[in-house]
């Protein structure tokens, strides 16, 4: 609804191509350049006379460029997807900058020059204006009304951000909003969560976990093996008697002192380069661990919650460091290790809310398909409802 769904899969193949360019630009410039200085180490001149050098640094840089490019516009268009399943949350039509700093663990000043740049790019239906003296996000005009599914009772705004409803305590809470011409409805399956934390869980976290565990090993593995063969070479590059046993030896297919000391230093040079590779992915893959074990605790907490907002502050895992841990849970719902969960603001408060499921464009009381313009007075052509009914109930 606040997407521009058509630009964003155009940009999402854009992104592929770009990623797909960039390793190739880079990982063909590398290898060619890799091999002019373990053949020319002893002249730099002829390396950097070469033909050749220009052209791989310029493919680098080009592939380098291609390579952030993509990796920026997919982390926006996840920022982008948030920020418009928070909107559809919304039931009050503004929001302020401040909620959505606290919420997405960076600052105001941020979120706002965000926003401009996703109201041109990815997203539509907002304004960033100023209400009651303050910028806010002003979303297109809305009608909401809230009631509870278990007793009929209709309900204040408020009174939803709270779960309870204040005539039988029942949380199953529903909120039915019309938006631009859309109609659709927020509900809670608080219900399917309770003793199921794979409810909260993608599937097989167990299993990823262990998987993780074992490239993090294989990649400290490779790393060492590396860097004790780059040791090993540099010592025997300098060691005279080595290179001139390895020479007359009559196995060796090298017929020079400067072929073998080449040979030495391609291989120098490759373990170096995988080993400066690896160091990011290794600490990449902690991280997503990190997530992980936090994605197994948090769901095994909400599994034991039967209410669908829960305070962040009141998290197990915020025990030592709130705002580090704090940021391995958004780190978590980013990567979908969490699932049917999300944070938001609430009252000046940050909550986490459990099982909120959104149906577009379904007729509450039938489930038949709205289609058309869409006003509070709208009738299902099914079952002959309004799909605005409660506010006939105040």
């Amino acid at each position: 609804m606040y997407l521009r769904e058509k630009r964003i899969k155009l940009l999402k193949f854009k992104n592929v191509v770009f990623t797909v360019l960039g390793i190739f630009f880079v990982a063909v410039s590398l290898y060619v350049l890799i091999s002019l200085i373990s053949h020319y180490h002893d002249d730099l001149n002829t390396v950097l006379e070469a033909k050749a050098t220009p052209e791989c640094v310029v493919l680098i840089i080009i592939g380098t460029i291609l390579l952030l490019i993509a990796g920026a516009s997919r982390r926006q268009i996840g920022n982008a997807n948030f920020y418009s399943s928070y909107f559809e949350g919304d039931l009050s039509g503004c929001i302020q900058y401040r909620d959505l700093a606290e919420v997405m663990g960076i600052s105001a000043a941020r979120v706002r020059l965000q926003l401009l740049f996703f109201r041109k790019v990815y997203m539509k239906g907002y304004e960033l204006g100023t209400v009651d003296h303050t910028e806010q996000i002003v979303l297109n005009s809305k009608i909401c009304t809230c009631e509870c599914r278990h007793c009929g009772a209709s309900i204040e705004k408020r009174i939803y951000f709270t779960g309870v409803c204040p005539y039988c305590d029942n949380s199953d809470l529903s909120a039915r909003v019309l938006a631009g011409n859309r109609f659709y409805r927020i509900e809670n399956q608080v219900a399917e969560g309770v003793k199921n934390p794979d409810f909260y869980a993608t599937r097989n976290l167990a299993a990823k976990r262990t998987l993780f565990l074992l490239y993090l090993g294989l990649g400290l593995f490779v790393i060492v093996i590396a860097v004790i063969c780059c040791l090993d070479h540099f010592s025997h590059y300098h060691d005279q008697e080595y290179l001139k046993d390895l020479l007359l030896s009559g196995k060796s297919p090298y017929s020079s002192f400067a072929l073998i000391k080449a040979d030495i230093m391609d291989s120098i040079i490759w373990g170096a380069v995988l080993t400066l590779a690896l160091i990011p992915v290794v600490l990449y893959r902690c991280k997503k661990i990190r997530y992980i074990i936090t994605a197994g605790s948090c769901s095994q907490y909400f599994a034991q919650c039967k209410t669908p907002f829960i305070d962040a502050r009141s998290l197990p895992i915020l025990t030592v460091n709130p705002i580090k841990n704090l940021k391995s849970v958004r780190g978590a719902l980013r990567l979908r290790y969490l699932l049917n969960c999300t944070l938001e603001k609430h009252e000046d408060t940050l909550k986490v809310v459990l099982a909120r499921k959104i149906v577009k464009d379904q007729c509450p009381s039938c489930g038949g398909a709205i289609v058309g313009a869409v006003d509070e007075h709208y009738q299902c052509r099914y079952c002959g409802n309004v799909i605005m009914d409660a506010i006939r109930k105040k």
